[in-house]
């Protein structure tokens, strides 16, 4: 075991004498930090009767994991915790910076944190920071626990438990196996051994409606492709976005069906969520280009496969275009070398 959370959990609750902890994730908490957040959450609630948790999600939350969270018969983690006054600790989970912590008024309050991460661009801003790139946070998670103590959480309590939760994690991010490798499906078959039901949380990822596709093909429309084809994005401007009533949660998955396209080795989306604010979405393989490389300079951050950005400007095709500058850099420096 590479991070003993047990160890460091108890150590930190007792040598700050506290007894009060909150489990946070990511701003638009998607199924990896919702998983990882609550099946924590679950974890600490049964073998720490002791102590006070409170998971707190953004509601922001992707559409698919908060079907599993709303059944949740023991924390209400879009409701935020009122701690005035009260000396406490903060778990954070799938969160590389603190830009884009959700609850971080928590974290800036709390007298100790520990971090659980994935992502290569983590900042180590947790007093306890365990960081190791991988598929899923929840991976992560899985392997830092202690086994005998996640069975008995898995056993103590209904669906959905912390096993269940951890699961929807790596289903979520791994796109359900298809990123996988021997030690995710190693900590698969184990949570399936303490009762997850693996078609239960697999509909989680099955939630679109007939609209939602007829809406996805219209926005998939405005693809373009560069760089020899090999490049496509899509743009959403705050016109289109107003005229068409596309909303972050429509464009958020297609960069990943850009990128699943077997012609198509890198997919990227801008939307201008404010007035000369744009979000913007980048998928690859992580082979062909690391697109956690392809974005730091202008801010972004996540994995070799999969990162973000969040950028001002008032010239987005200038910004596209360096971006793209960049791609073909790095692509001849790979090629080169």
């Amino acid at each position: 075991m590479e991070f003993d959370f047990k160890n460091e959990f108890e150590s930190m609750m007792k040598s700050n004498e506290l007894d009060t902890v909150v489990v946070l994730g990511h701003i638009n908490p998607d199924g990896d930090a919702a998983g990882s957040v609550m099946g924590i959450a679950h974890y600490i609630g049964v073998n720490y009767p002791e102590y006070q948790v409170f998971p707190y999600l953004a509601d922001t939350i992707d559409k698919g994991p908060k079907l599993q969270v709303r059944q949740d018969k023991k924390f209400d983690p879009f409701e935020k915790p009122d701690l005035q006054g009260k000396r406490f600790a903060t778990v954070i989970c799938d969160t590389a910076t603190l830009a884009r912590l959700s609850g971080r008024e928590f974290y800036e309050a709390s007298v100790a944190s520990i971090v659980i991460d994935h992502h290569a661009s983590n900042e180590g801003y947790g007093d306890r920071n365990y960081t190791k790139v991988s598929e899923a946070c929840a991976v992560n998670v899985f392997y830092s626990l202690n086994q005998d103590d996640l069975k008995k959480a898995a056993e103590a309590e209904e669906y959905p438990n912390a096993a269940d939760y951890i699961y929807l994690g790596i289903v979520h991010d791994t796109n359900a196996f298809q990123r996988a490798d021997e030690s995710i499906m190693k900590a698969a078959t184990k949570l399936l051994e303490l009762g997850v039901d693996h078609r239960r949380i697999i509909q989680t990822r099955q939630i679109d409606t007939l609209e939602d596709l007829e809406k996805r093909a219209d926005i998939l429309k405005n693809a373009i492709r560069v760089l020899d084809g090999k490049v496509a994005y899509v743009c959403i401007n705050k016109e289109e976005k107003v005229k068409k009533n596309i909303s972050y949660e429509e464009i958020h998955p297609i960069s990943s069906i850009l990128r699943d396209c077997a012609d198509i080795e890198l997919g990227f989306t801008m939307y201008e969520e404010e007035p000369d604010r744009w979000r913007c979405s980048f998928r690859s393989d992580g082979k062909w280009l690391d697109v956690n490389e392809l974005i730091t300079p202008f801010g972004g951050g996540g994995h070799a496969g999969a990162a973000g950005l969040r950028k001002r400007t008032g010239d987005m095709e200038e910004l596209r275009s360096q971006i793209l500058e960049r791609v073909k850099k790095l692509r001849a420096e790979k090629c080169f070398t």
